[in-house]
């Protein structure tokens, strides 16, 4: 099956300061899976691990430092960073050089580079609204994410007017199409964000992503600033919006139960790292990474006896995990299921099943 949109060696990386200050921040670090048609694939780790960092870099909103994201069989994102690092290790080797033969091999090396890092950064500065209309996000803050100038026809309208739509009844139709799909009523267009609840908001914000009938569906902790009640209320409408439009879906968050329930398969990330992969059923069953122990045995359950017995395992990666003779890659240790491990820790995974 063909993956609607493919990671490959995914990095993100923030520098803050100058100088003896500098400092570069891997948010996200040689992240790669594969997100098929249909599926809901759950991303989870805990706060700052490079989850949002991620969903964003797939919309464009943040640049890619290295690797880079295919959709639909598109590469719309590519890192320049591996050009960057071959013209500087090639001046470096120029400075040394001794034939002309081969300072002209290196200088040309040092342009090939050069026309590459320009290529890279005209593709990801072009938006092909054709090609990203397919792809639309959900956004953790609801208040935030909603101009609280517009109405909420103009809100959801706003995605139809940039892509050409000019007419007046099409739009209001289109709207009061979205707005009932999502439990609200033709009404509701003509008033503004902050006369809405959290839940209604959040409803609002998923009619913007759908107004343009996407193929897949980003969505940032969509449930995590709204009361219990109403999380399930909106993943359930998330649940029927999946079957009825058919839709692709990244779902983020931290909070597992409700991962478990709405997801087909899971990756788990851990300091800007993918630390393991597997079918929601085979990761609460069977979890193989540390962390990813560390984070199943924090999930509470309703039921005072395992609450009274219940160990939390405490995840230390200084401890867990020594990398100083060999890095670790992506493993399948087993069909579909995928962890972070190198050589020695990979033997020992296995001897564990």
């Amino acid at each position: 099956m063909e993956p609607i949109i493919s990671l490959k060696d995914l990095k993100i990386h923030f520098k803050s300061g100058h100088g003896k200050n500098k400092l570069v921040v891997k948010a996200v670090d040689g992240v790669s899976f594969d997100i098929y048609k249909g599926e809901i694939f759950g991303l989870v780790g805990e706060s700052g691990c490079g989850k949002t960092t991620t969903g964003r870099t797939l919309i464009k909103l943040n640049d890619a430092t290295g690797g880079k994201v295919e959709f639909l069989g598109q590469t719309i994102t590519e890192g320049t960073d591996i050009n960057k690092k071959n013209i500087k290790v090639a001046n470096n080797a120029l400075k040394s050089a001794s034939s002309d033969e081969e300072k002209a091999s290196i200088k040309a090396s040092i342009e090939e580079n050069k026309a590459e890092i320009l290529r890279k950064k005209k593709l990801n500065s072009y938006r092909d609204r054709e090609l990203m209309q397919n792809m639309q996000m959900i956004f953790q803050d609801p208040i935030a994410s909603l101009d609280p100038r517009m109405t909420v026809k103009e809100i959801i309208a706003e995605g139809l007017r940039i892509t050409g739509e000019k007419k007046e009844k099409v739009i209001t139709q289109k709207v009061n199409e979205m707005l009932e799909v999502v439990g609200l009523v033709p009404e509701h267009g003509n008033r503004y964000p902050h006369e809405f609840s959290g839940g209604q908001r959040q409803r609002i914000g998923i009619a913007r992503a759908l107004v343009l009938n996407p193929k897949f569906l980003i969505a940032d902790e969509p449930i995590s600033a709204l009361d219990v009640s109403i999380q399930a209320q909106i993943i359930n409408l998330l649940n029927d919006l999946r079957n009825d439009f058919e839709l692709t879906i990244l779902f983020i968050a931290h909070d597992l139960s409700v991962v478990k329930y709405f997801s087909d398969r899971i990756g788990v990330m851990y300091m800007g790292n993918l630390v393991e992969l597997a079918t929601s059923d085979e990761l609460f069953e069977n979890p193989i990474h540390p962390y990813t122990k560390s984070l199943l045995s924090a999930v509470p359950l309703p039921d005072p006896r395992y609450e009274k017995k219940r160990k939390r395992i405490i995840y230390d990666p200084k401890i867990e995990h020594n990398y100083e003779k060999e890095s670790p890659i992506l493993h399948e240790i087993k069909a579909g299921h995928f962890v972070l491990a190198n050589t020695q820790e990979l033997e020992k995974y296995k001897l564990e099943q």
